[in-house]
């Protein structure tokens, strides 16, 4: 039996294969497996090719795997639109629609996968359903029927998503999903025991999410009271889920006419007093940064998630990159640092969200969520989130003493000032984007200049000492590293046991404060260190560069960064540490 299983299955679009993805985990998180899901999509906006790819285990992990165990075509044309998405190697079983009337041994494919088989998924669909449409519940038959896995989950979604639309529409697609199970067991892909094994007795049910409605949900527990924005891909299940939601807590979601009109709503509404968010993709950052600015001038905290896509313009709207690094970090004139956090799983984006809300409210300060496509839309079954472990922190109020002369941009010794709000009674003051004194009256001066810029800098200090934003992973004494962040992160941690289980001593820092960058914590990790690799997914290697500016780093650092569209796999940054 197997503990581990990754199928990717490809399609056009009305083929319903994110559909059958969507049914297939709900129904393995039912039954208490392990899984992760994504989905890849073509670049138009209706139609076009689709695929998910998915990794169910009975034991937790980390990322979605590398080379298929299962490969689905419903026709060859979209699958191999997917590439480097769908990996197969001599260990894949392929398989694929009978009408594309290509023999197995003729599959447009690289490579020699280990067994290939034609099969009639669409003639079993007409046959069952009366429409070509049912191939994806074919196909979930035959997944259910080969494992020996979520049978009555898959049939209790299909009863759901079915029952409306009439007993003759149910009955087909019931009978499809049987006809595949039949087809399976009849006909073995496999002369072993391919079955996956059950999850472990004391397994306990779990949460199915994905990293967008998860943000949105932290958002909310955060306290937040107003959303501001404008739809982007792949952004936009953020607004959607609050729109539906936040008014059940006293909040409020505006959808904007453009991206700049979005963050300057959610600016206005962290003046008014509220915690506010707005989220958005690589061009709507663009547009954004000179809000931002104002943001950072009138120290007023506002929380901005950016959901990578690949760039640069329009770019790959529906692929994951994590190259607006460098945009996060720099793209803002004057002097200006804002804390800039990245979520690792579906799990840690709850956690970094809220992490956003508390130190964006205590510093006054912008703060960016570097979130991407993968993470936001991938979904992964997890542990019920232990709220209570959280602790919600507020902006600082003046007291009635201060609001007797209230001077809202005050030199304190932790530079952090108390604000008030409209309405406030005598809580008025000046916030502007022009350089101000401590009352917000406006200035030119250059030595008050250099005494609000470092203010405004010197108050987010203490955000560097933040080990606690960082997790360090392996063998502590080991002189070969891995350096990773965001979405990579649990490929790194793959790799890195897949050396230390080798013999090669390897350790990974994971830095979740990506920006400012902790110096202290680098030099710590870098200590034993002689050899290493950051693992990224953009091509320059930005976190690198950023690193190096900072820190300095063993000479047998190197970058390993490959652009949006081409995931890491464990192996692959095993060899890489192997050749180390």
């Amino acid at each position: 039996m197997n503990n581990n299983l990754i199928i990717g299955m490809a399609g056009a679009g009305g083929d319903g294969v994110v559909s059958a993805g969507d049914s297939l985990i709900t129904a393995l998180a039912l039954d208490k497996y392990h899984a992760i899901l994504t989905k890849s999509f073509g670049p138009q906006i209706r139609g076009g090719e689709s695929s998910f790819k998915l990794r169910v285990s009975t034991k937790q992990v980390r990322s979605i795997g590398e080379h298929l165990d299962l490969a689905i075509a419903l026709n060859w044309d979209d699958f191999l639109k997917f590439g480097a998405e769908l990996p197969i190697s001599e260990k894949t079983i392929v398989i694929y629609d009978s009408n594309t009337g290509i023999e197995p041994e003729n599959i447009p494919i690289k490579g020699k996968p280990a067994r290939v088989f034609s099969i009639p998924i669409e003639e079993m669909a007409i046959k069952t359903a009366k429409t070509n449409r049912a191939k994806n519940v074919v196909v979930l038959g035959l997944i259910s029927g080969w494992y020996g896995i979520a049978e009555s989950g898959i049939i209790t979604g299909i009863r759901n998503k079915f029952t409306k639309k009439g007993a003759e529409v149910l009955k087909g697609n019931e009978d499809a999903f049987y006809e595949g199970v039949r087809y399976a067991k009849e006909n073995p892909i496999s002369s072993g025991d391919i079955k996956l094994a059950q999850p472990l007795a004391d397994a306990k049910l779990k949460l199915l999410t994905d990293g967008n409605d998860i943000c949105a949900a932290a958002a909310i527990f955060a306290g937040c009271e107003f959303f501001g924005g404008y739809p982007i891909t792949p952004s936009s299940e953020i607004m959607q889920l609050l729109s539906r939601e936040i008014w059940k807590y006293s909040g409020v979601t505006v959808q904007m006419e453009d991206e700049i009109a979005g963050v300057a709503s959610a600016v206005g509404g962290s003046f008014a007093g509220k915690k506010s968010l707005t989220a958005t993709s690589g061009p709507g950052m663009s547009l954004k940064s000179e809000i931002f600015g104002l943001a950072t001038m009138a120290e007023l905290p506002l929380v901005i998630v950016n959901v990578q896509r690949g760039g640069p313009s329009t770019g790959i709207p529906t692929k994951s990159e994590q190259s607006d690094l460098f945009q996060a970090v720099f793209s803002a004139h004057g002097d200006v640092v804002r804390p800039v956090l990245a979520p690792i799983d579906v799990e840690d984006v709850f956690t970094m969200t809220v992490e956003a809300f508390n130190i964006a409210e205590y510093y006054q300060t912008p703060v960016i969520v570097l979130s991407d496509a993968e993470l936001a839309q991938r979904k992964e079954v997890i542990d019920d989130i232990d709220v209570s472990k959280f602790k919600i922190l507020n902006r600082k109020k003046p007291t009635e003493a201060e609001l007797e002369n209230y001077v809202r941009f005050k030199f304190t010794d932790d530079n952090i000032s108390p604000i008030s709000h409209p309405g406030m009674p005598k809580g008025n003051y000046l916030a502007a984007g022009i350089e101000h004194t401590e009352t917000g009256a406006p200035t030119s001066g250059g030595e008050m200049h250099a005494k609000m810029i470092e203010k405004r800098t010197k108050k987010l200090d203490p955000i560097k000492k933040r080990s606690d934003l960082f997790i360090t992973y392996g063998d502590a004494k080991a002189e070969i590293a891995l350096i990773s962040w965001g979405s990579c992160a649990g490929v790194a941690m793959e790799a890195c046991d897949l050396a230390n289980e080798a013999g090669i001593k390897v350790k990974l820092l994971i830095p979740k404060l990506i920006y400012p960058i902790a110096e202290s914590v680098y030099n710590d990790f870098f200590k034993s260190v002689k050899k290493g690799l950051v693992v990224e997914q953009n091509y320059l290697g930005q976190l690198f560069h950023v690193i190096r500016m900072f820190v300095s780093t063993p000479d047998g650092l190197k970058p390993f960064s490959k652009a949006g569209s081409n995931p890491f796999g464990a192996i692959e940054i095993f060899e890489k540490l192997k050749a180390l």
